[in-house]
């Protein structure tokens, strides 16, 4: 159809209205200690801010149904982003729990989990880019012992999350879901008042993006020698 010609007010003041509410505490079990930490959240926004996509004929007036509509055809166009606010009812709410225990006797095992969710009705302002850029769900798990024998200590952690969609004035793309595993092993010399650590991060090499337009994020791998007088 024709284009329609854009309509971005100057930027008023984004207001939000936020609730949140947490608890942490220490459940006990029989010999077992568990400590949880657990939140949510609720935001509620007026005059959101973000990005709108304009895009701005060689020739022709926007709406004349003819030489303009002629030229985005022939990509004879420029494209641009003004940042404006949204008519759209925007609202962002999640919640995130973190586990935390020892078992073995001595080990460390933890676990948490974020949810994050964005509502945005994307019909009601169709050129609008929120830009949230947020995986909905994400978990890590962590397993260690800071002396499993004497002066040796390891810590493991897995973590993953979901495909998400990301905006930017640079680029749009889905951003892939990943697992990464990272690990790390230390030894403490007391006399020399050291500890030598040996680890790696994203340990099954399988390369990923935070983000599109970015490098690609390898395996890595250090060795680490810290004297703490």
């Amino acid at each position: 159809g024709a284009p329609t010609a854009s309509n971005a007010p100057l930027v008023k003041p984004e207001e939000v209205t936020a609730f949140e509410l947490g608890y942490r505490g220490l459940i006990q079990t029989g010999a077992s200690r568990i400590t949880v930490d657990v939140s949510g959240y609720f935001n509620n926004y007026k005059n959101f801010i973000s990005g709108k996509n304009v895009l701005v004929p060689f020739y022709g007036t926007v709406g004349d149904n003819g030489l303009s509509l002629l030229a985005l055809r022939n990509g004879d166009f420029k494209a641009f982003q003004v940042y404006t606010n949204t008519v759209a009812e925007i609202s962002s709410y999640g919640a995130s729990i973190g586990l935390n225990t020892k078992i073995f006797n001595n080990f460390d095992l933890g676990l948490n989990y974020t949810f994050a969710k964005f509502d945005f009705d994307q019909a009601s302002d169709p050129d609008f880019e929120a830009g949230f850029n947020t995986p909905e769900h994400k978990v890590k798990l962590q397993f260690g012992n800071t002396n499993v024998f004497k002066n040796f200590g390891f810590n493991i952690n897995a973590r993953w999350q979901t495909d998400y969609y990301w905006e930017s004035t640079f680029l749009d793309a889905t951003v892939d879901a990943r697992t990464v595993l990272d690990a790390q092993i230390n030894y403490t010399v007391p006399s020399w008042k050291s500890v030598f650590k040996l680890g790696g991060a994203n340990l099954m090499g399988e390369e990923y993006f935070s983000a599109p337009g970015v490098g690609a994020v390898g395996s890595q791998y250090y060795v680490s020698w810290t004297i703490n007088n």
